[in-house]
């Protein structure tokens, strides 16, 4: 079975849509496997490279306290 990635022609993750690459993060904020986010192992390493470049300039959370803080300042 292809992978949904490769069925979509998405050759490129960006880092700058962070609501694109939630959908294969957990209810942790980690990074879901392969298996379950239907990806290949070039496109699973891809969005995985992409969701920490997205980390690292907080674009992302990397913990569910943050979540809650910014939650609780709206």
């Amino acid at each position: 079975m292809p992978c949904l990635a490769c069925q979509k022609n998405i050759n490129k993750f960006d880092y700058k849509n962070a609501r694109e690459l939630s959908q294969f993060l957990n209810q942790e904020l980690e990074i879901k496997s392969g298996k379950r986010n239907r990806l290949c192992k070039k496109h699973q390493r891809r969005v995985s490279q992409a969701i920490k470049i997205a980390k690292e300039l907080a674009l992302l959370p990397t913990s569910q306290k943050q979540i809650r803080k910014t939650a609780a300042n709206l």
